[in-house]
């Protein structure tokens, strides 16, 4: 337990300091093993292969090319098209566009499964519209902090990516585990916007007419097709989660140049090298934290550990208690990716000597994580909507509080009720 408390208390302390995740993980690392074996004992060329190792992986594929999808959407105004869509469906209903904001959400959760791009991209329509029609800025910006979690849950999601690569289960299963768990959440938002409409006597769109409608869905209907694509192809066994990546991309591409000729050539070489960027940030993630992991596993950190637990923690119920309240509290000081990675290789053997589902702990972590994004003080998404907004951020705390509720209620249910969870998987992949 003295390593493991270690490589947490210095990883903590490097980014209290402000280093990026990517530094902390390795320096940390580097650390560890200086303090066992001494500086001029470092094994160079072993931490050098364990980085590697740790990027040179068919499966993180998927990665770019969902951020690549989610940034064309954003810049070929295809996001426009799908927020129209939901709007002409249910916008006449009370607080009608703020049930327009999760139904969209969950559109383009099939396309990007990223929560941020979600909130920066998708997030900026949703607002302005809703503030057109009345509502306040500060509820348009709760409403939609909300709904980006909904992005990673649905599938495809890049957080279930890298749980599936870490945890070794399949990419499909947690994807398909994770459907139940993202309807859940979005009926549970849409219940509380009931409610909330209600007491503030928010406004109501007028019903769309159904020539309206349909030709709203007609310039919509491409874009939608995206998420049956990718879950289709997967469910038939057309094609693994890494090739519908892959075969997504290049239906955004065809839509977005050929078909909308909505983006030009310029600005597809900025989103290009947008999307390297931020990719190869997460890729130094992963090699940061493959080394982290190889650092835990060579020095039997993650027996210590689990050996620890077992002998104090006795009950499954309570164990998973535990590691809610320990993943709520680590979401709100470290983002969902790093903290996918640097968990994952500790908590999936922990979980299995209990004989719980990998499938079903993966929904349970990711969702923990997600709620994270909405929680101070780091709240990657809570920082991407006040940059949109403009809004304060005590005042954005105020109104996205009580959307914790649905968010509680549902992870307590899947967490104690795991057929939630593995009911579609079993049905599909046995």
């Amino acid at each position: 337990m003295g390593t493991f408390l270690l490589m947490f208390i210095l990883l903590m302390f490097f980014l209290a300091l402000g280093i990026p995740v990517a530094f902390s993980i390795t320096a940390t690392s580097l650390v560890v093993l200086a303090s066992i074996r001494g500086i001029e004992n470092l094994p160079l060329e072993m931490i050098a292969q364990r980085m590697l190792y740790g990027v040179n992986n068919f499966t993180l594929l998927a990665i770019p090319s969902f951020l690549l999808i989610g940034k064309l959407m954003n810049a070929a105004g295809i996001t426009d098209r799908m927020f129209n869509v939901a709007r002409a469906m249910f916008g006449h209903f009370r607080g009608g566009l703020g049930h327009v904001n999760i139904i969209a959400s969950i559109i383009f959760a099939g396309m990007s499964g990223s929560a941020v791009a979600d909130a920066g991209g998708l997030g900026a329509v949703e607002i302005k519209a809703m503030e057109d029609d009345g509502y306040p800025t500060e509820f348009c910006a709760a409403v939609t902090a909300a709904s980006a979690t909904i992005g990673p849950i649905i599938p495809p999601s890049i957080p279930a990516v890298i749980y599936g690569a870490l945890a070794n289960v399949s990419i499909g299963a947690v994807f398909l585990g994770s459907i139940i768990p993202g309807f859940m959440m979005a009926a549970g938002m849409m219940v509380l916007i009931v409610v909330l409409s209600h007491i503030n006597n928010y406004p109501v769109h007028p019903r769309a007419k159904f020539s309206q409608l349909a030709r709203t869905i007609q310039r919509g209907f491409l874009p939608l097709l995206t998420p049956i694509i990718i879950v289709g192809g997967i469910l038939s066994g057309v094609f693994t989660p890494t090739e519908a990546a892959g075969i997504a991309l290049f239906y955004a591409v065809v839509i977005s140049f050929f078909v909308y000729r909505s983006i030009s050539f310029q600005e597809f070489k900025v989103i290009l090298k947008e999307t390297m960027v931020d990719s190869a940030v997460l890729l130094f993630i992963i090699a940061g934290s493959s080394l982290y992991s190889w650092v835990l596993a060579r020095y039997q950190v993650t027996h210590s550990f689990i050996d620890f637990l077992t002998i104090n923690v006795k009950s499954p119920i309570v164990l998973l208690l535990l590691i809610n309240i320990f993943l709520l509290l680590i979401g709100c000081f470290i983002d969902s990716v790093p903290a996918l990675f640097l968990l994952t290789p500790i908590l999936v053997p922990l979980v299995m000597t209990y004989g719980i589902d990998p499938v079903h702990f993966g929904v349970v972590i990711i969702l923990n994580l997600m709620i994270g994004l909405i929680s101070p003080p780091v709240g990657t998404v809570l920082y991407t909507l006040q940059k949109v907004t403009g809004v304060q951020m005590d005042k954005l705390l105020k109104h996205v509080l009580p959307f914790y509720v649905p968010l509680f209620v549902v992870l307590l249910l899947i967490t104690y009720v795991p057929w939630l969870v593995t009911f579609i998987p079993n049905i599909f992949l046995k």
